[in-house]
């Protein structure tokens, strides 16, 4: 440890934030994200709002673009909430300006961003309203982006305390395509509450809910975004390759966005009407992931996504494209597999594996749940952040001169 005008800094999280509160009120933190929308990053966003500790911390969430189905989980948890206020044109150049006076009247200590838009927008209103620290995860996109925006983050990358990123491959890609130096990069893996997955829900009265027969075929399941990215129309293609196998196969699609109005119709035009449905957005999630035989995400790039780890919460086995993060859940032939991105074909024939086999299916779910209670946990990444807080919360209130250690963090 060492001695910091007097205090000594501990490595224990409880000690550290005694110390803290010792010698200022509750740090103010504020999120900053584009929407409260049904996502992976927005998911995060709330859940790390809602479980920082309160005695310590008073958070508020920021969106940029509009609210979603996410601003009632966090009314539930007392968690303010600030939307920008809209602009009738395509592209709001006021936004920085708009952060600008939301900052000066809040005050925050801290100020957390969240990928491209929050990152540019927040941090120069970061600046501007002489909010102390200044903190950026990154949440994985495709590289390269548009040049403008790795200028700007790369110029950024000086004017922020600590920049995470939620895979090894999303630090590669920002250091390789924004030239930012790794040494100011840290990983921290995305977590989930598993206690949210300690009681299934009733499978026939589930799928009653939500207007579904069960007829004793196996249960597939989706959740995400509908959009390019999600590489959804090569899932509906694997599924036409199926039902004839599986005529009693149920794909179960959950999540909104700009394709789907075009996979409804791709769905019609597969004859896939009886196996395949579209839900929309919802906040069952949690109950409709531990009804499913298999999960599947057939993504054509992703960063770490949070549904990957309730599937292993849940203990359902995965088939996923070899993209980003998701490697780091789903170790091929162990909890699931892991196909190349954009073959439909392939990823029907791993699917047809565990969609023929009971007890592959139980023994990858058993071990996707252990790889997820080691690695992956709520309270893993929650105490991760809490340390970073700290971290620069007491660098700044003691001056940045100063060397504090926060001990040995494990942070990836």
């Amino acid at each position: 440890m060492c001695e910091c005008t007097g205090l000594s800094w501990t490595r224990d999280p409880k000690k550290q934030g005694s110390i803290l509160r010792a010698v200022m009120q509750r740090l103010k933190v504020m999120q900053v994200t584009h929407d409260l929308a049904i996502g992976g990053l927005q998911r995060m966003v709330v859940d790390l709002a809602r479980t920082l500790d309160k005695n310590e911390f008073d958070v508020s969430v920021c969106c940029l673009r509009e609210g979603g189905i996410y601003e009632t989980v966090l009314a539930e948890h007392g968690i303010r909430v600030i939307k920008i206020a809209a602009s009738s044109k395509p592209v709001d150049y006021s936004c920085f300006w708009k952060i600008y006076q939301i900052l000066k009247l809040e005050r925050p200590t801290i100020i957390h961003t969240h990928n491209t838009q929050p990152y540019i927008e927040g941090v120069v209103a970061a600046l501007m309203a002489g909010v102390p620290v200044r903190i950026h995860t990154d949440h994985a996109r495709e590289f390269p982006d548009k040049r403008r925006y790795m200028v700007a983050e790369r110029i950024l990358s000086h004017s922020v305390h600590q920049i995470v990123a939620v895979s090894d491959e999303t630090k590669n890609d920002l250091v390789k395509y924004e030239k930012i130096n790794p040494e100011r990069i840290i990983v921290i893996f995305n977590g989930i509450d598993g206690a949210m997955y300690n009681t299934a829900p009733d499978r026939k009265r589930k799928l009653g809910e939500l207007g579904i027969r069960l007829e004793g075929g196996p249960i597939l399941g989706f959740c995400g975004r509908l959009s390019v990215e999600k590489g959804i129309t090569f899932l509906l293609k694997a599924m036409r390759m199926l039902v004839d196998e599986f005529p009693y196969a149920k794909l179960i699609i959950v999540g909104d966005g700009e394709l789907r109005v075009e996979l409804s119709l791709e769905i019609q035009e597969l004859d896939l009407a009886d196996n395949v449905f579209l839900l929309g957005a919802r906040l069952d999630v949690r109950e409709i992931m531990q009804i499913l035989d298999v999960f599947v995400l057939p993504s054509l790039r992703e960063g770490l996504p949070l549904v990957l780890l309730e599937a292993a919460a849940a203990s359902v086995p995965i088939v996923a494209t070899n993209v980003g993060g998701n490697r780091l859940v789903v170790r091929n032939g162990v909890n699931g597999f892991l196909v190349e991105p954009g073959e439909a074909e392939t990823l029907a024939k791993a699917l047809r594996k565990l969609m023929n086999d009971k007890v592959a299916r139980q023994e990858f779910g058993r071990v996707g749940y252990d790889l997820f209670k080691r690695t992956f946990t709520l309270d893993q990444m929650v105490e991760n952040y809490e340390t970073i807080y700290r971290k620069y919360a007491m660098l700044k209130n003691f001056g940045e001169k100063r060397t504090v250690s926060c001990g040995s963090l494990h942070l990836s």
